[in-house]
């Protein structure tokens, strides 16, 4: 058993002990979590950024199926030019002070996103301190609870405020753990849409001698009375507390959402067993939702630049859809409709990585999930 040293409550060392790996490689893990993982310090405010896929339908029975492709690229101890890994984390969630007990999957790596050192195989290494892992229940990507509604995050564009620097310093702050744009003809100039922007990334003009960094913007809502919440933390008291779709957005609307890091936004889809799914999003300082079944990384409710040629994983789950209306989904295809979409960089043409896969069925309270873009297995499990 890796140690806890951090850890002295009995049902948060409980919680990391109970810690399993569930496939071959250490990409997927699984943990029982009875703790009261609201009573946490302010540690687990760690920053998320994806791009996702989701979309809600009914099988061949009339079952109604969340199902959800996970995708992010992380690497150990963030060098870029390494290989991707990833270490997610099957999240029974039995908090005493929740109203139903819940299933979700997170993303670990966060917990340490610093130096990228929580990677595949690590929980149970023998060696690394898995103390961190009482928090997996807040950073929670996706999930469902017992109720049948569910839940997932997707990441959308923010425009980057490009400022000029001098062109002969832009390597004394050039970041190789982030992702740079290098133009390469004259009178180029670095497109504030351009979807791999981060916080203070560089962008530089070789012919022009022209250099720039990226200031982005902290979304954050702040109607007034209303307590402010990371988009993840609203999603786990949500499944913590609500038994639909209505319940969940008359609940959400209570709270501001702040994003975690600058040049980050996000949308929440949510789904419960009626078939409905609503995609919520936040403009200025007001909530809005759509009625909706898929979605990836775009805005629904305003014109989003930073797709104005599609993603093409958006496309492909509206014909994927649309071609079943009348009829239901199989399984299998729903399956297939998610490896259609998946993200893996190997291509050329992705620059995100699927962690997993979900296919929630909230009728009969079961999740199906692949790990790390192999659909070619899968776990079950069941609330």
């Amino acid at each position: 058993m890796n140690p806890h040293a951090f850890l002295s409550d009995r049902k948060q060392i409980e919680a990391v002990e109970s810690i399993r790996r569930v496939d071959e490689e250490g990409y997927l893990y699984e943990m029982k979590a009875e703790h009261d993982y609201y009573d946490l310090p302010d540690a687990f405010k760690q920053i998320i950024d994806a791009g996702c896929s989701t979309f809600v339908t009914r099988d061949l029975d009339g079952n109604v199926l969340f199902c959800r492709n996970y995708d992010y690229s992380h690497f150990l101890n963030n060098d870029r030019s390494g290989k991707r890994t990833g270490i997610n984390v099957i999240v029974r969630g039995e908090n005493p002070k929740a109203k139903y007990k819940t299933l979700a999957v997170s993303d670990a790596y966060w917990l340490d996103y610093k130096n990228g050192s929580y990677a595949k195989g690590m929980a149970d290494d023998g060696k690394s301190d898995v103390s961190a892992f009482v928090l997996c229940p807040m950073i929670c990507m996706d999930g469902m609870n017992e109720k049948g509604l569910a839940v997932s995050i997707l990441a959308l564009g923010v425009r980057a405020d490009w400022k000029p620097i001098a062109f002969d310093t832009y390597e004394e702050v050039l970041n190789p753990n982030k992702t740079n744009l290098f133009l390469e003809k004259e009178g180029e100039v670095p497109d504030p849409y351009w979807i791999s922007a981060s916080q203070d990334c560089i962008a530089v003009n070789r012919a022009d001698k022209k250099a720039w960094i990226a200031d982005m913007e902290w979304i954050e809502t702040k109607a007034p009375g209303k307590k402010t919440l990371l988009h993840p933390i609203l999603m786990r008291l949500v499944l913590d507390n609500c038994g639909n779709v209505d319940e969940a957005i008359a609940y959400m609307t209570a709270f501001n959402v702040k994003a975690a890091m600058p040049g980050s936004d996000y949308h929440i889809m949510v789904a419960d067993p009626s078939g409905k799914s609503v995609l919520v999003e936040w403009q200025g300082d007001e909530m809005l939702t759509v009625e909706i079944d898929h979605a990836t990384n775009h805005y629904v409710t305003k014109e989003d630049p930073s797709f104005k040629e599609g993603c093409g994983r958006d496309e492909v789950l509206k014909a994927g859809l649309f071609r079943t209306r009348n009829v239901g989904m199989s399984r299998e295809y729903a399956r297939d409709l998610l490896k259609l979409v998946l993200q893996d960089p190997a291509n050329r043409v992705d620059r995100s990585k699927t962690q997993y896969t979900c296919i929630y069925d909230l009728t009969n309270r079961t999740m199906e999930i692949f790990s790390f873009g192999d659909l070619s297995r899968s776990w079950n499990y069941k609330l």
